[in-house]
Formats: C-alpha cells, sequence, structure tokens
C-alpha cells in the first residue's frame, strides 16, 4: 500500500511559520526565569549564610548551632550590590544544654528589601562520659553515664542510644563514650518455654539471641539482674522475645498484718513491709511514718496492701484535748497548760484557751499535743 502526503497549503504553512515565531519568543523568556531564580537561590543562601555567621560571632557559639529557617520556596531575595544589614528582633537566650529561637531582621543597603527570618539555636551536643570505671563487656544502663562537667543524666534521645550496648575493654570514669569501644550488638533473651503469669522466668528459661544494635529496641535490651529479679507480667508463649513491658518488678509496700476493724488505731505490730510482685494501687502508702496517728476507715484483712483511701489521719491537737503551749521571749520559755477549741494537724494555726484565766490564743501547733508561741 502506497501512502502520499498531501501538498502543504498556504494555510498550514502560516500555522507552522507562527509556531516558529512563539517558539522564539519564548525561548529567550524561559532562560531569563532560569536565571532570575538561580539568583534568588544565591542570594538567599549569602543571607543565611551571613546571618549564621554573625549570629555565632555575636552569641559565642558553633555556627552549626544555627538554623535559619529559609527554606520556603516562596521567599524571594533579590541581588543585593552593597552589604547586608543584619540586626534582632528578638534575641535568643543562650544555654548550652537548651534550644532556643531568635528573630532576625536582614536588610540590603543598597536598596529598600528587608525581610525577618527565623533562626533556631540547637542545643549543644552533649559530651557523655563514664560515671565509673566499668570491665569489658559490662552492659551499659543509664547510672553508668553522665555529661561531662555537669554530672547530669544524659537526655533520654542519648540515654536510648547508649543503654544496653556493651563495651568491648575496661574503661575509666571520666572517660567519653566512644563508638570504637562499643559492641555493635546486643543480647536479647527468648523464652525457651511458655510461662505462666506472676512465674519466674529466669536464665534457665531463656536462650540468649544476639541482634545488630539497631535492630533491638530499648526495650529488649535487659540485663541478666533485671530477669533474675522479675517475674512474668503476663502470660508468655515459647520463643518470645523478652521486653522490660513483659516482666514485673518487685515493689515495697505496706500491708496489714492482720485483721483491723474500722476505726482501729495502727501500730508497728499492726502493719509490715512486704516486696510485692503485683501492680500497686497508685495511692499505696510506702511510708510507715504516714501511718503514725492514722486509723482505718474501713475493715482490713491480712495482706492487704494499706492506701491512702483506707486511712484517716488523726489530728495532733483534738478539740478538746490537753495543749502544752510553749512561749519564748528572747531567751525565755514557759509552758503552759491550753485546751484546743478544735482541731490542727501540724503547722496549722489553732486557738487555744485556758482554762484558769480564760484567756484565749492563736498558737502554730509543733507535734502531737504541743503547740508554740512566739
Amino acid at each position: 500500500m502506497t501512502y502520499r502526503l498531501a501538498p502543504l497549503t498556504t494555510q498550514h504553512l502560516r500555522a507552522f511559520s507562527r509556531l516558529i515565531v512563539i517558539a522564539w519568543l519564548l525561548g529567550p523568556l524561559s532562560v531569563s526565569a532560569q536565571s532570575t531564580t538561580r539568583l534568588s537561590e544565591e542570594a538567599k543562601a549569602r543571607v543565611v549564610a551571613e546571618i549564621a555567621s554573625w549570629m555565632a560571632q555575636r552569641e559565642g557559639i558553633a555556627q552549626g548551632r544555627i538554623e535559619v529557617l529559609a527554606s520556603d520556596r516562596r521567599f524571594r531575595v533579590p541581588t543585593c550590590e552593597g552589604a547586608l544589614g543584619l540586626d534582632y528582633v528578638t534575641r535568643p537566650t543562650i544555654e548550652a544544654d537548651k534550644p532556643a529561637n531568635a528573630t532576625v531582621r536582614a536588610s540590603c543597603d543598597a536598596s529598600d528589601w528587608s525581610a525577618v527570618l527565623r533562626v533556631n539555636v540547637n542545643a549543644q551536643p552533649q559530651r557523655v562520659v563514664f560515671a565509673r570505671g566499668l570491665v569489658s563487656g559490662t552492659l551499659l544502663e543509664a547510672s553508668h553515664l553522665i555529661v561531662a562537667q555537669s554530672g547530669a543524666t544524659p537526655s533520654q534521645k542519648v540515654l536510648s542510644d547508649l543503654v544496653g550496648r556493651s563495651i568491648n575493654r575496661d574503661v575509666r570514669a571520666g572517660e567519653e563514650i566512644d563508638d570504637v569501644i562499643l559492641a555493635q550488638w546486643v543480647d536479647v533473651f527468648v523464652t525457651t518455654a511458655a510461662v505462666r503469669r506472676g512465674e519466674r522466668i529466669g536464665l534457665n528459661g531463656v536462650r540468649i539471641a544476639r541482634l545488630a544494635f539497631n535492630e533491638a529496641s530499648l526495650q529488649q535490651r535487659l540485663t541478666q539482674e533485671q530477669l533474675e529479679s522479675a517475674v512474668a507480667r503476663r502470660d508468655l508463649r515459647e520463643g518470645t522475645t523478652l521486653t522490660l513491658s513483659d516482666l514485673q518488678f518487685a515493689s515495697a509496700a505496706l500491708v496489714a498484718t492482720g485483721i483491723l476493724e474500722q476505726g482501729s488505731v495502727f501500730d508497728a505490730s499492726s502493719f509490715a513491709a512486704r516486696e510485692l510482685f503485683e501492680q500497686l494501687p497508685r495511692d499505696a502508702v510506702l511510708d510507715a511514718r504516714q501511718l503514725q496517728r492514722a486509723t482505718t476507715k474501713r475493715r482490713l484483712t491480712p495482706g492487704t496492701v494499706i492506701r491512702y483511701s483506707d486511712i484517716q489521719m488523726q489530728p495532733h491537737v483534738g478539740a478538746g484535748e490537753n495543749v502544752q503551749l510553749t512561749v519564748t521571749r528572747g531567751a525565755i520559755s514557759l509552758t503552759v497548760d491550753m485546751i484546743a477549741a478544735g482541731d490542727g494537724y501540724l503547722g496549722d494555726k489553732v486557738e487555744l484557751n485556758n482554762p484558769e484565766s480564760g484567756e484565749s490564743v492563736i498558737a502554730t501547733v509543733t507535734g502531737v499535743g504541743r503547740a508554740q508561741r512566739d
């Protein structure tokens, strides 16, 4: 089959000519737009660099901590033939371990152009050192690491990068952490049999698997001491890679040692401290001193964890009770027996009456049956 091209008409030639002219006209415009964009980006880069350098010198900080926020494509900067003017709109409060921010006005001396830019000052990277000497193979814990000079605890981000890693040589206190002395792998514990909730797991119930450090989560970086001192928080299947959330550690609590009827007064024989492998109530009483002069608000049975909602504190001074009032005048102190007009706890102001003279005074409760007035 043979195809023949239709002859070009005058109309075709005119249309073709118009296309050539349009292409010729648009070409320089496209090149010009690209050139303008490139010049604007170069001018923007100059502004960013000069702000960073100016702030670094003015604040006495490393230029690497300064981040000028000028990435928005809509922000255009004209070419400036002269020097740039820089001054603060808001000045940063610089602290080594904390981020800060500022706003800086940049202007061109040779034109009317000016712009206000936000600047972030990043926290100075923490220099972390060993808190004490450690032997090769030690698995790092948070207590092993401190911030140089300040002795503070490193940030959570730093701890998540280091805790659980082992060291491949002995280190001394104050030595800076270096990736060279940190092993790039971590041992995790995998159960070798099913474990019921509340059962001890121990080292005999697990096998050790080695993972690349960046593949093991912070929760999986357990120590042998943690494993030996905990029970299973829930039922675990064979082959479970243990995490911190799978373990329940013992918590100290105060429990009733016998039956305490409602209204009973606590004494040293009615409660004891116990280590419990269970989730304690949020209001569990943990300090035995809190049970002094306390009575029960409900009946308690042996082994019950004592809660603040179970107890009622007796006032240090009770209405109608005898109170020893101490009055101090310079180097002289006088003690007088008074009667409390109302209840009062340590530090409260209470009204006291003298039964002989009928005089009333306001005094501060200082202890059980005692008050003081200066």
